[in-house]
Order: structure tokens, then sequence, then C-alpha cells
């Protein structure tokens, strides 16, 4: 669960900064650091899998809010 917050809050950031090219190159280095790391550890299950979709959905649904907060202060988008 703490993991899945920092990682809304790391997509807060990139949606207020960044676009949306960024918050799909941080989703896959999530899914790549993650998948590697658990199947060191363990088998890869259907649990862990749906931990990853609940983290990636944590981190993106992050994004959208910081980019629905940054667009009315940038005027490039």
């Amino acid at each position: 669960m703490l993991i899945a917050a920092l990682l809304f809050v790391v997509g807060v950031l990139e949606g207020w900064r960044y676009r949306a090219q960024m918050v799909v190159a941080s989703s896959m280095l999530i899914a790549l650091v993650c998948l590697p790391l658990w199947a060191l550890t363990a088998t890869i299950d259907a649990e862990k899998l749906l931990v990853l979709l609940a983290y990636l959905a944590a981190h993106q649904s992050g994004y959208l809010v910081g980019a629905y907060v940054g667009a009315g202060l940038h005027r490039d988008r």
C-alpha cells in the first residue's frame, strides 16, 4: 500500500510537469523492475500480476490527477 501511495505521488508530479510519454516510460520501468525481482524471489503468479496492475493503476491515476491540476497552470498544453 505504501508503494502504491508513493507511485501515486510520483504520477502526480509527472503529470504536473511532463507529457504522456513520460508516464509510458516510467510505467515500463516499473514493470521491468518488479517482474525480475519477483521472479528471483519466487514464482510469478496471478496475485503478483494483480499487484503489478494495481501499482500501475496507482501510478497512472496519479498522472491523470497531476495532468488535470497542471493543465490550468501551463499555457503550452
